[in-house]
């Protein structure tokens, strides 16, 4: 495919700086696994050592909250930011209810943080907005939960999962603060991962104590229904997976014999495809994940499948993120696909990918949400393959807006956030 097909856009002075990042970071990391594996760099520990935490990303800073000490277990309320660009972290209000094992998702720069435990499951919800360091309570879960996990479509946020070997899948609406109950995952359940990939919420893993999962299941919100996908190659749960350049990683958890893994496992949701990459330096389980930049952070993991957590922040560059400024290879696409905004909150541009299995009449638009096209990023003609287009919001006040693709039946819409 020609670089003309993909709209590849690269600044010297980005792959500059990421380049002095990566020989600062290069001093930092240790002897042997870590001197054999470029692609991860230790970073500043969290101030509070904990597992079981739970990590949201507003801003470009990650905010890890909560967690639970060793045994005997002690709910924390920690909440501390974590700068990547500094790699420095702060101190900020703790949560108004200590507890572990909690699950949690972004809306419009707002921390959802969602049940937790870890002796006695809670349905409790508490909002936290980083913009003015305060927390507000939510209405209740519909069913008291640990380990479950979330994602966000069309700002609803799917809590699934959890209690050992619960399926359930709850829907919470933080424009109403009511929640839905939805139709079940089909199979595995309890301590599962998660990640919203072109308006499907995707569920991997599972599992707790003697019993670990494999399995995949995508969740479609419209029809509410679920589809099952293709195994992963290790069974796991405490795991994180992220989206990175349109691919899910699947890395590190723990098995049903309390072993932490160091696995890094790839599914592409387009071909419904797995692929095995080198491991991490260690084993670690029981971590919060979050992506920043195209960067992917593990946090606080335990290595022996406990949850002590190590307080270790880990830096992770996929082989295939525009981070490393080194051109990913892509088969034609299979499917039209309209892909989130990255970065997204952004100011005060960002870039929009989009797929097309085959050539057609394109148009890219901008809406504020009333409704009204606010900018035209693509009208016209364009061929086959993965093509990028960046968004100037410079013109345009602060706020969320929605931007839509068509090409001929096919209409996707997706929110982007513009701070200033």
């Amino acid at each position: 495919m020609s670089s003309a097909t993909r709209c590849r856009i690269r600044g010297e002075g980005r792959v500059f700086g990421i380049c002095w990042l990566m020989i600062l970071s290069s001093l930092l990391i240790l002897p042997d696994a870590w001197a054999q594996n470029d692609a991860w760099a230790k970073k500043t520990q969290v101030p509070t050592l904990r597992g079981a935490l739970l990590a949201g990303v507003v801003d470009g800073k990650i905010y890890c909250i909560g967690g639970v000490t060793a045994s005997p277990w002690v709910n924390l309320a920690a909440n501390e930011a974590y700068d990547p660009s500094l790699n420095s972290w702060e101190a900020m209000a703790p949560m108004p209810t200590p507890r572990g094992w909690l699950s949690g998702a972004v809306v419009d720069g707002i921390i959802y943080a969602i049940g937790g435990g870890p002796d006695t499951p809670t349905n409790k919800l508490e909002a936290y907005d980083p913009a003015t360091n305060t927390w507000s309570t939510k209405q209740d879960m519909l069913s008291p939960r640990r380990g479950a996990q979330a994602g966000v479509v069309a700002g609803i946020i799917y809590n699934i999962g959890g209690n050992t070997n619960q399926r359930n899948c709850e829907a919470y609406d933080p424009a109403t603060d009511t929640w839905t109950s939805k139709q079940a995952m089909p199979g595995s359940g309890g301590d599962v991962a998660v990640t919203v990939y072109n308006g499907l919420v995707y569920a991997f893993g599972g599992g707790m104590n003697s019993t670990s999962y494999a399995d995949v299941y995508a969740f479609d919100p419209q029809t509410n229904t679920w589809s099952q996908k293709r195994d992963m190659p290790t069974p796991r749960f405490a795991f994180q997976t992220y989206l990175v350049g349109g691919k899910i990683y699947a890395i590190g958890g723990t098995q049903s014999s309390g072993t932490a893994v160091a696995a890094v496992e790839v599914y592409d949701p387009i071909n419904d495809t797995w692929e095995t990459l080198e491991d991490m330096p260690e084993p670690l389980a029981w971590f919060a994940g979050a992506v920043v930049n195209e960067k992917i952070y593990v946090i606080s993991g335990s290595p022996d499948g406990g949850i002590s957590g190590t307080g270790d922040v880990l830096e992770y560059t996929p082989p295939d993120s525009p981070a490393t400024g080194v051109e990913a290879s892509y088969e034609l696409p299979k499917h039209f696909v309209l892909e989130q905004n990255y970065p997204n909150p952004f100011n005060p541009t960002t870039v929009v990918r989009y797929q097309l299995p085959a050539a057609g009449d394109v148009t890219l638009a901008v809406y504020d949400l009333l409704g009204r096209e606010v900018a035209v990023l693509v009208s016209g003609r364009a061929d086959v393959g993965v093509h990028e287009v960046t968004f100037d919001g410079s013109g345009l006040s602060s706020g969320v807006y929605l931007y839509r693709l068509s090409v001929g039946d096919f209409v996707q819409a997706r929110r982007l956030m513009l701070l200033k």
